[in-house]
């Protein structure tokens, strides 16, 4: 790998490392969000410092090149991303539903516990 490559792959890591750093200070990210990216800036970090590991990684999985390796790393990385963030998308949309259900629920008994008091004033 030339190592022009190698020094843009690290400046570019760095940068990405204080955005999310940025993100979490200023809390417009979970900390468990941005430790999923962060491990993720510290594998091409590796992988940019120790050309030779991903080279390692081909020949053993029989992939060609080494490039081709990182694709398929990242591919897998952000299906995995996206699956996981579709999972909390479910669940949030699940809890959403379930507290509009409660507050439903909370304002008929409310109604119904108004429209008594006011027939009871009423009577007397």
């Amino acid at each position: 790998m030339l190592i022009e490559l190698r020094i843009i792959m690290a400046i570019i890591t760095v940068a990405m490392l204080f955005f999310f750093i940025s993100m979490l200070r200023k809390q417009k990210m979970e900390l468990k969000y941005c430790l999923i990216w962060i491990f993720a800036l510290l594998g091409v970090t590796i992988f940019a410092v120790f050309p030779q590991l991903l080279d390692m990684l081909s020949s053993l999985l029989g992939i060609a090149t080494p490039v081709f390796t990182l694709f398929l790393i990242c591919i897998a990385f952000l299906t995995c991303v996206c699956i996981g963030l579709t999972i909390v998308v479910s669940r949030l949309s699940d809890r959403l539903n379930k507290l509009t259900q409660n507050i439903a629920i909370a304002k008929r008994e409310s109604d119904k516990n108004s429209n008594k008091l006011s027939r009871e004033s009423c009577d007397e």
